[in-house]
């Protein structure tokens, strides 16, 4: 069945789905609202059935191109399908440190993190690494976001628990931009919400998306199924309640202001059958993700999606997973990957040392996705004459002509982790491994790498507003 097909297989499935079953939301404002739009809501279920035709209206109206902003310009992405950009890992409850322990995560570890994510190259947004477990969770989502705002100046990602947290987000993200027009104009970060799987929205999630939608603030609405536990035990019914949950949040989103800002978001897990856990880097969460990346692309929208690891420690199972995934789905055309920077065990640890690694891997397949140069002088032809022709090119060839020192970038990658030494090389310099060499860069940023903070009388007005 070829990609078209079998995309307009799902949209259609999941127009059944949404006929059939719908989407439940546990928010009398989204339902009041649905439903002054016509679209079907069954209120002693609490569940909503919007069409084929309001669907396509909602789509119709969702910006094709998204983009963030850091605190800098060079720092904003542009989410529009054309290019991927990698978000870090988030929330992980424990650490793998730099002496191989696994620690409890701390606010001093969010704020390692943070240094270690501002020095990575091929980390272009960044989200909470760890949730900090040493203090008191009161407004804990608030407190992350001030953390992040103080410590970060590439682009962020904020979830948060309702809409409360959004309007405090709100106004810490306008202390830091100037005014709220600006902070519009510019946003320096997007909102992450999460459904419950199956099929529902819970009370805090639709008040919050109402009113990020509102703010006209970028946007995403994950439905993290269990394929075979909270989502069905195939690939294709995995998506297509996947699927069902996206449309439903663009239709309330496009209600709320046409053109608010939304990414398709498709990332999902498998159920292990044997425990009922999640395994979040398994193939066939890969094949999910793939397909609803299609789908996605189908809509014309920017696809959100996530690349982790079930290992539990910086080792073959983590690079494997990791390059597996990032390559696939950036070559399948998603604009955004959360996760490639040490997320392991089920989005439960992050590892300083993984970090680095996850960067080198990135960086491998980013230059392995570079389209060629096609010119005529880059097909060498001339080149190729003069190396064959001139005695001085007789012993060197192609390495002592100009047109490769031209070229070089062209076929050079270079490598701070992985080592491309010959075997006496590598044994001089000390035999190390890519984690002995991942450790060393880790802990050199930490102690070296400088981030600016903003200033102290703007950090603790964001403080203030985060504990208000």
């Amino acid at each position: 069945m070829s990609d078209d097909i079998l995309v307009l297989n799902l949209h259609r499935a999941t127009l059944q789905l949404l006929e059939r079953v719908g989407v439940g939301i546990d928010c009398d404002a989204a339902l009041e609202l649905l439903s002054a739009h016509s679209i079907c809501v069954d209120w002693k279920r609490r569940r909503v059935h919007p069409d084929e035709e309001q669907i396509q209206r909602a789509l119709s109206s969702l910006p094709r191109r998204i983009a963030v902003y850091g605190r800098s310009a060079e720092c904003a992405i542009t989410l529009d399908g054309s290019a991927t950009f990698i978000m870090s890992g988030g929330a992980s409850l424990r650490v793998h440190t730099l002496d191989g322990n696994y620690e409890a995560a701390t606010w001093e570890h969010l704020r390692q993190f943070n240094i270690l994510l501002d020095a990575l190259p091929n980390i272009h947004m960044c989200v909470n690494q760890v949730d900090p477990t040493d203090e008191p969770q009161d407004n804990f989502y608030r407190r992350i976001a001030a953390e992040m705002f103080i410590t970060c100046h590439k682009p962020l990602l904020f979830q948060v628990s309702d809409a409360d947290d959004i309007a405090a987000i709100l106004e810490m993200g306008s202390v830091v931009r100037g005014s709220r027009a600006a902070l519009v104009a510019q946003p320096l970060f997007m909102v992450g919400l999460n459904a419950e799987p199956p099929l529902h929205i819970p009370k805090g999630v639709a008040e919050a998306l109402l009113a990020t939608s509102a703010a006209g603030i970028p946007l995403s609405v994950g439905h993290y199924g269990m394929a075979g536990v909270t989502a069905p035990g195939t690939v294709v019914g995995a998506v297509v309640h996947l699927n069902a949950v996206q449309l439903v949040a663009f239709v309330v989103s496009q209600l709320v202001r046409p053109g608010a800002p939304m990414c398709y978001t498709g990332f999902c897990g498998v159920g292990n059958m044997r425990t009922l856990d999640v395994t979040s880097a398994s193939p066939h969460a890969l094949r999910i993700m793939l397909l609803a990346t299609k789908l996605g692309r189908f809509y014309g929208l920017p696809v959100y999606v996530a690349a982790t690891s079930d290992a539990h420690q910086p080792d073959p199972q983590a690079a494997c997973e990791r390059a597996t995934q990032v390559y696939a789905l950036t070559h399948a055309g998603a604009s955004l990957i959360q996760g490639p920077t040490s997320t392991m065990e089920q989005f439960m640890v992050s590892s300083f040392v993984q970090a680095v690694i996850d960067d080198e891997i990135l960086g491998y397949v980013f230059a392995a996705l570079t389209p060629p140069d096609t010119t005529d002088e880059a097909m060498a032809l001339d080149a190729t004459e003069e190396v064959l022709t001139d005695p001085w090119l007789k012993d060197l060839k192609f390495a002592g002509h100009s047109h490769t020192a031209r070229y070089l970038r062209e076929i050079q990658w270079q490598s701070r982790c992985f080592d491309y030494a010959n075997p006496a090389a590598w044994q001089r310099a000390g035999a190390q491994s890519v984690v002995d060499r991942a450790a060393a860069i880790a802990k050199d940023i930490l102690e070296h790498h400088f981030v600016q903070e903003l200033p102290p009388a703007v950090a603790a007005e964001l403080r203030r507003i985060a504990t208000a």
